[in-house]
């Protein structure tokens, strides 16, 4: 089981290495103090870190930091996640968690989800 949760982080690594050699420039953010800028986008493979993008791991993105079960609202529709924290996380169609889940990502979780639909909140459970 270790060693599926180092594919995970190891793939997380990966992607993020591919989007900084292309050059793509993050939206930043914190779950507790709102939008941020100046942040390293490898830190998206960083442990307790999620990264959102607005296409399938493609174009604008965000990095959170210490999310937690406080609702998060997206700067965009989301339609892929890499999920560097130690729980799952919940993501929902509307802005403020509620409603049913439509996507839920595993800790070290990688996946996009272009069938599901933009997602525009989530939060940790």
């Amino acid at each position: 089981m270790r060693i599926q949760g180092l594919k995970r982080a190891a793939a997380g690594v990966a992607v993020m290495s591919a989007a900084l050699l292309a050059g793509v420039v993050p939206g930043t953010a914190s779950a507790s103090s709102g939008p941020a800028t100046g942040t390293d986008p490898s830190q998206c493979a960083v442990a307790g870190n999620i990264c959102v993008w607005e296409g399938a791991l493609t174009g604008r993105w965000a990095l959170y930091e210490d999310i937690g079960t406080a609702c998060v609202t997206a700067p965009f529709g989301v339609l892929a996640t890499v999920n560097m924290t130690d729980r799952r996380v919940e993501f929902y169609r509307d802005g403020d968690c509620t409603g049913t889940s439509a996507h839920s990502e595993p800790s070290l979780g990688l996946h996009s989800w272009k069938s599901v639909g933009a997602l525009y909140s989530f939060r940790a459970v």
